[in-house]
């Protein structure tokens, strides 16, 4: 099947609703309806790798929530995994904007949703710096092992410091790279700037967009009913 490419701000805008709806609708009903939609958007942007790891991680979390529900003096453990559990499928779909759309594509989306370029600024970089910490932290954890020093639970707090310290100093230095990058390109600029990756809504976009909001009205209805 063909994968479908969807415009970022629907995901974006996916993200902003569904969580706010736990505010509005209780039970199962939203929960298994988030589940079902994240796992279909998966399989429609041919993301299967990442829906076989966040079933797993679900499913794990599902698991551990039922064993601890049912032993007595740790049921507060199943009850704080299930709120964690609510927030996997906006989570799984956040992790689609930092891996499928760069930083210029993220940037000119949330530019066409007229939201202020302070926050616009602050949220690009925020997704876009998620995978760099991953990788720094991946490089000095090899720049450890390399040099015998690994973690060890006897001694948590020597053990966080060859970790921590050397993370802090890369993210002030990754930071101004990052603030000179933006400035070359523009970003400070008061007029609003053009991009590459400035694309308009297609059918597909509508479609997913009007099918997620469909479920959340059945979802009052049904709640109605």
């Amino acid at each position: 099947m063909k994968s479908i490419k969807i415009n970022p701000i629907v995901i974006i805008l996916i993200n902003v609703i569904a969580p706010t709806m736990y505010i509005f609708m209780s039970g199962k009903y939203l929960q298994i309806y988030l589940f079902t939609f994240a796992a279909a958007l998966f399989v429609l942007m041919g993301r299967f790798k990442r829906l076989a790891g966040y079933l797993i991680v679900y499913g794990v979390m599902m698991g551990i929530y039922y064993i601890t529900l049912n032993i007595k003096g740790i049921q507060f453990i199943g009850l704080f995994i299930i709120v964690i559990i609510q927030s996997v499928p906006c989570i799984a779909l956040a992790s689609i904007l930092i891996s499928k759309y760069n930083s210029a594509q993220l940037l000119s989306a949330l530019e066409t949703m007229r939201v202020p370029r302070v926050l616009v600024v602050a949220v690009t970089i925020t997704l876009k710096y998620i995978p760099t910490f991953r990788r720094e932290f991946s490089y000095i954890t090899e720049s450890m092992r390399l040099r015998g020093i690994g973690f060890t639970w006897k001694k948590p707090i020597k053990s966080f410091q060859y970790f921590i310290i050397p993370q802090l100093f890369r993210c002030a230095a990754l930071a101004e790279e990052v603030t000179a990058a933006g400035l070359v390109k523009g970003i400070d600029a008061p007029m609003r700037r053009t991009s590459y990756y400035e694309e308009k809504a297609t059918f597909a976009d509508v479609a997913v967009f009007a099918l997620f909001l469909t479920g959340l009205a059945g979802g009052f209805v049904w709640k109605l009913m």
